[in-house]
């Protein structure tokens, strides 16, 4: 019978009230009797106690009375007389054979032993005993519980007399396991000597079998040691009695009584409770059962026509004739079926498909991928996976808006199915990435795919009377040669897609080394951080000449990263990582501070140079930048008017509102901006006239090819005189030769910065590099 049916529940009804008195009635029993043995066992470990110290008494007595024989022994004490060592240990060991004694112990009246049993070597050493010889002093003799060595023992010490006290003999019993099993045997108790050295516990000697031994160790680290202590499934009652003192701490003896001794006469009662619990109970589920199956009969075959239901059969004939509330239910079933039927056909396809390009989704592709794998492994074939990104898909998003979007990756979809022969599956992943499976096609011959692919794209679609331009960047990878699952060949494909998109490529074949490339510079991130927290960075400064004297009174300050394994890593490698990752604000603070305090340098020794700090679209955007550069400004006593801040053209498009609200600020303060790389982004010098920038640096890009390219020559004319008339100062880098600093001279150009006069240098070379300038230019 199942718990969750109603015949259960009717028997549950039938019984529970009669289950529920007899469970009382036996707890009330339980509790009583447990009470009760707890009582008896109490009282049984203070009579317990009570035999255990008189046993110890009597084991006390004999070891007084030997060593009074041994402390009257005439031959003793002629032995001590003369000093003999040898007779001594030998009058030592006969005497407490007599009486079985473990230890025997002759000291001076200087506390020195004289011969020991035990250790033969104490000869000679300090009484161990101390507190014990202190009592005999005071009261003729002296018993009590000490450690040494690690062990324990019963001692007793009484004087050598001749006729005055010229010696002290102690004597003892070892406590360990034989001795606390006949104290067990006198107390019917189980006993555990117990030290304590002040931090730890240790158990000297114990009845108790070693793996309930094992527990009350662990029972003492915690402090648990009196009261009811359960080891190794036998519960117990405890009483810690202490013993004595010792040099190594205090003693003491655990008394452990067995609760299921006592409980023996109680658990007879409640096997008969029990049983009688049992037959009343079952007479009760019999009638009750008999009951439930008259009441729930006529459900039964409902129930299963829903379990047939879960199962998934929908076509079933139910009888419905019944007017009652069983006809009612049974209708009810009747259209529950149909309607889970529809919904579940509804549900398989929202799971597997895509709803906006009917396409199969993320799910639905990696099923087909693996199966695709199967059958190639099977039949010893290939396949070859595609991925596909679209380019300024979000552009589209944010100008024409969602749906819009929505209407595009259908179109998408659709030209990518017509690409494609029927074998081969189109996917869509998620938002604007596809994936296509086209198996029986190895990867040294899917270029052909790709082609048709790239083409069915680059077909211009038209999208609410738009001509819109779509592309994609594609990443190809093969199976078996990259992966021998779909997970792997998923890595792959997007890590060749990704590196196509980032290299201005339309497609790109996985191969080995772009894996190795992204480990690489990923664990050139973390050692970057180390580089900064570290400052294993450094500066270089590339002079910024002015053309009307020649003189370089302005630099860029350029970071250079020599890796202390890898050796020089180019700015171009990690920097564009460090700006994905929102690492590059360390960086630039870095650089910040130590550019600032280097031009602070210089304009302490009276030779000031303008620096130029390189800012990225990040650094734009945080509102705590122009506070930093105060703070770092007045650190290095360093006027504003000596340091320009660099902003790209990329940067400020990104969000401008708050990149020209962070320039107000950082003008505001008397520093000089200037637009970097002028001429590669969108602005135009109509944009920049509402910056509040004071210098324009025309793009290399530009530069290269002035003295051949007339289009090259128009543009940089062009922006020279309109960056003149917006009151702009103009630079030119990446000036190589002296022909091109002519034409930028006669173009009006305020300033150079290139090979021409200088490679970026280390801020002492720069230093020299000045002065030989400044020399050559008074000549």
């Amino acid at each position: 019978m199942r718990t969750t049916s109603l015949n259960f529940r009717i028997v549950v009804a039938f019984s529970g009230l009669l289950a529920l008195v007899l469970l009382l009635a036996f707890t009330v029993v339980n509790v009583t009797n447990l009470r009760i043995s707890r009582a008896e066992a109490a009282q049984d470990l203070q009579t317990g106690e009570r035999v255990f110290r008189r046993l110890l008494e009597q084991r006390g007595e004999q070891l007084t009375i030997g060593a009074q024989v041994l402390a009257k022994d005439f031959g003793l004490r002629d032995a001590i007389a003369a000093d003999d060592a040898d007779t001594l240990l030998s009058a030592l060991e006969n005497h407490g054979s007599r009486i079985h004694a473990d230890l025997v112990m002759l000291s001076n009246l200087d506390n020195i032993v004289k011969a020991d049993t035990v250790c033969p070597e104490r000869a000679g050493k300090p009484y161990p005993f101390a507190d014990l010889l202190k009592q005999a002093s005071q009261r003729g003799g002296a018993s009590g519980i000490e450690r040494i060595d690690g062990k324990l023992y019963q001692l007793v010490a009484v004087p050598v007399r001749s006729p005055i006290i010229i010696a002290w003999v102690t004597m003892g019993f070892e406590i360990n396991d034989r001795t606390a099993r006949d104290l067990q045997a006198v107390s019917g108790l189980q006993v555990s000597f117990l030290g304590h050295n002040g931090k730890d516990w240790r158990i000297q000697a114990s009845t108790l079998p070693d793996i309930q031994r094992l527990q009350l160790a662990g029972f003492l680290d915690l402090g648990q040691a009196s009261g009811s202590l359960s080891l190794a499934g036998t519960e117990y009652e405890t009483r810690l009695v202490k013993l004595g003192e010792s040099p190594e701490g205090p003693i003491y003896v655990l008394l452990a009584g067995s609760l299921a001794e006592v409980m023996q006469p109680f658990q007879q009662l409640q096997r008969t409770l029990i049983a009688l619990a049992i037959g009343a109970l079952l007479v009760c589920l019999v009638v009750g059962i008999r009951i439930a199956r008259r009441i729930t009969g006529p459900l039964r075959e409902l129930a299963e026509v829903a379990g047939r239901i879960k199962q998934g059969q929908y076509q079933q004939d139910i009888d419905t004739r019944d007017h009652s509330e069983i006809g009612q239910l049974a209708d009810s079933l009747s259209h529950m079926q149909v309607a889970i039927a529809e919904r579940e056909a509804r549900i398989s396809t929202l799971a597997y498909q895509d709803p906006l390009t009917l396409l199969p989704n993320r799910v639905r592709f990696g099923q087909l991928l693996e199966e695709a794998i199967a059958r190639a492994k099977e039949e010893g074939g290939t396949l070859t996976l595609l991925l596909l990104d679209l380019d300024r898909f979000q552009q589209i998003n944010d100008t024409l808006g969602h749906p819009a979007g929505d209407r595009l990756l259908a179109k998408v979809g659709e030209r990518l199915t017509e690409s494609v022969r029927s074998e081969d599956v189109v996917a869509r992943l998620s938002g604007d990435e596809f994936a296509i499976l086209l198996p029986g096609i190895t990867i040294g011959t899917a270029m052909h795919s790709i082609e048709r692919v790239r083409r069915s794209l680059e077909r211009r679609m038209e999208l609410d009377g738009r001509q819109l331009d779509v592309r994609a960047g594609i990443g190809a990878a093969g199976f078996p040669e990259h992966g021998d699952n779909g997970i792997d060949l998923i890595r792959c494909a997007d890590m060749a897609m990704y590196r196509a998109k980032s290299s201005g490529q339309r497609h790109m074949l996985y191969d080995a080394s772009i894996q190795r490339f992204r480990e690489e510079h990923l664990s050139l991130l973390g050692e970057l951080q180390q580089a900064v927290e570290h400052s294993e960075l450094t500066l270089y400064y590339q002079p910024k000449v002015r053309l009307e004297d020649g003189l370089a009174d302005e630099a860029e300050a350029l970071v250079r990263w020599i890796h202390p394994q890898r050796g020089f890593v180019p700015p171009n490698e990690f920097i564009p990582f460090a700006e994905q990752t929102g690492y590059i604000k360390e960086v630039t603070r870095w650089v910040l501070a130590h550019a600032i305090r280097q031009a602070g340098r210089w304009a302490k020794d009276g030779r000031p140079v303008k620096v130029s700090v390189n800012l990225s679209a990040q650094d734009l955007l945080d509102p705590g930048l122009p506070a930093t550069v105060a703070n770092l400004l007045d650190l290095a006593s360093l006027a504003p008017e000596w340091l320009c801040l660099e902003i790209t053209e990329s940067g400020l498009m990104e969000d401008p509102a708050s990149a020209l609200d962070t320039l107000k600020k950082l003008r505001a303060m008397g520093l000089s901006l200037a637009i970097d790389d002028y001429g590669t982004g969108y602005s135009s010098l109509a944009y920049i006239r509402r910056l509040p920038v004071n210098e324009l640096k025309i793009d290399r890009a530009f530069v290269l090819e002035l003295t051949q390219n007339e289009g090259d020559a128009q543009i940089v004319r062009s922006t020279i005189e309109l960056g003149h008339r917006l009151g702009l100062k103009v630079v030119a880098e990446g000036v190589e030769d002296l022909a091109t600093v002519e034409v930028l001279q006669a173009m009006g150009c305020d300033r150079i910065q290139g090979y021409v006069f200088g490679k970026p240098m280390a801020a002492e070379a720069f230093e020299r590099w000045r002065e030989q300038r400044e020399a050559t230019a008074v000549k």
